[in-house]
């Protein structure tokens, strides 16, 4: 039985993903050559999770990704300093988020 995938053949599909610059910082590297980069900020901005509720951070405080965990074959979920957790990132959306 073969694994469903969200992604038509010949889609790009990610390589290597990297936190960097202490969770700031989402790096992709997909396998077509397309590398992009996308801040916590903007990631936590584009949850596709529907409970997109968000305290403020305390004064001082950046958002940061706090951990990456793969969903299937087909997304991660990123769960962020200011607690949020409910969103998966599809392949597609990360791609989506690189490029645009």
């Amino acid at each position: 039985m073969s694994d469903p995938s969200p992604l038509a053949p010949g889609e790009p599909w990610p390589e290597e993903i990297r936190v960097q610059e202490s969770g700031a910082l989402f790096k992709i590297t997909f396998d077509d050559g397309v590398v992009g980069s996308i801040s916590a900020e903007r990631l936590r901005g584009a949850s596709p999770s529907a409970d997109k509720s968000r305290a403020p951070l305390a004064l001082g405080k950046t958002l940061a990704i706090i951990e990456v965990e793969q969903v299937g074959n087909y997304a991660v979920r990123i769960v962020f300093s200011d607690g949020h957790s409910t969103g998966i990132y599809t392949w597609r959306l990360l791609r989506s988020l690189t490029t645009h």
